[in-house]
């Protein structure tokens, strides 16, 4: 468990944060041959409840911004103390932002990991240009990369992209799924390339589960690999 005591934040965000109880796990994110890790994405895992359950009590509460803190510092500290030197991914709530000091204490600890972390950005394809531009702005000023989480599940992910211009972009495992078969999935696939390396931006896929789709997609253009096949969170 994180030590949130030791963090230098406002005591009454640092004493609701030191009464979770949060483990994290780091699921490995590879190159195309499977084998080098590029990232490792931090995973929630707390005590006695599921993380949907967790982020629903928090929003419930209107504290979701206590769990997005507690999400950044620990998923760090945690990255930190196991020596990790690769990059770091961690998922940000989109409708939130740190507050100045927090802001300030937070870039301490990603110097610590000499400028290694991606923020994932989630719910993303619901359209209110007023957050997205709010999440966007924060994340520039502390100079921290962007990823766009579970790409290919809504209406406007090509919008985001153009907004956040994100250094990866995640494809969902519903994109990937039997994508070595499945004719229609390869199109859509194939035109995600061309648009984001267009754009410079590097394409994962997320939820490889099977020595098929590993093929296909080393074979063809992707950029980044995730997925039960290559390593579980550990």
């Amino acid at each position: 468990m994180v030590d949130f005591g030791s963090i230098p934040l406002d005591e009454g965000i640092k004493k609701e944060l030191m009464q979770l109880q949060i483990g994290y796990a780091f699921q490995p994110i590879f190159y195309p041959d499977g084998k080098e890790v590029f990232a490792r994405e931090a995973l929630m895992r707390p005590k006695g409840k599921t993380v949907i359950e967790l982020i629903k009590e928090y929003e419930e509460a209107g504290k979701l911004h206590v769990l997005e803190v507690a999400t950044l510092f620990g998923a760090i500290s945690e990255f930190n103390a196991r020596g990790y030197s690769e990059y770091v991914t961690i998922n940000s709530f989109p409708a939130e932002s740190l507050t100045d000091e927090e802001a300030s204490v937070f870039d301490a600890y990603f110097g610590e990991s000499k400028g290694r972390g991606i923020i994932e950005v989630l719910e993303y394809t619901v359209v209110d240009l007023k957050k997205w531009e709010r999440k966007r702005d924060v994340l520039r000023k502390k100079n921290l990369s962007i990823a766009l989480d579970d790409f290919g599940t809504g209406n406007n992910n090509v919008l985001a992209v153009d907004l956040f211009a994100p250094k990866i972009v995640k494809l969902d495992r519903s994109v990937i799924s039997d994508i070595d078969k499945d004719v229609n999935k390869q199109e859509r696939y194939f035109y995600y390339c061309d648009y984001m390396h267009k754009r410079g931006v590097l394409l994962l896929a997320e939820g490889v589960e099977t020595k098929e789709e590993f093929e296909f997609l080393k074979s063809n253009e992707i950029d980044l690999l995730q997925g039960f096949y290559l390593g579980k969170p550990e």
